[in-house]
């Protein structure tokens, strides 16, 4: 009876041993990094974030073609529509509006795409237009009577 028990156990630390370092050098040592992905292959939520990313990249750049190749690599039917679809749904949901609300609002708004819901964030950019404008010209104006020149006008 002892003779299988001696084997058995030389098995079993095997195993327990080889299982480990296997953990260890997947996980650990050589762990699979996944670059360059299609973002087609991303599950339905981690597309809604990419929306995202792909909105704050266009609020950095203001490059409205890139956000247009951006949204086509998702390879949707219609992308615009799901851009317009994404962003009404994040307003919906009560999502954090400066994060994700603004961002989405202003790619779709500037893409042509508009929503009832996105009517009072839409004012809210004007607004920030405006009074960014309004500060810029009483800056100007500003340097300009420091300058000794006469803007009474």
């Amino acid at each position: 009876m002892r003779n299988w028990v001696r084997p058995l156990v030389w098995i079993g630390l095997g195993l327990l041993l080889g299982a480990a370092l296997g953990l260890y050098l997947g996980w650990v040592a050589w762990p699979t990094e996944f670059v360059e992905a299609n973002p087609t292959i991303l599950e339905e939520e981690y597309r809604r974030d990419y929306a995202v990313m792909i909105a704050h990249a266009y609020a950095l750049d203001g490059d409205l073609d890139a956000a247009r190749r951006r949204l086509a690599s998702l390879e949707r039917e219609a992308p615009d529509r799901w851009l317009l679809t994404q962003t009404v749904d994040a307003i919906l949901a009560g999502r954090d509006e400066q994060t994700v609300i603004m961002p989405l609002v202003t790619l779709s708004h500037d893409l042509g795409l508009n929503s009832p819901a996105m009517a009072p964030y839409l004012h809210n950019l004007e607004d920030e237009a405006n009074h960014g404008d309004a500060a810029e010209d009483g800056a100007i104006q500003r340097g300009r009577a420091e300058d000794g020149i006469d803007v009474s006008q």
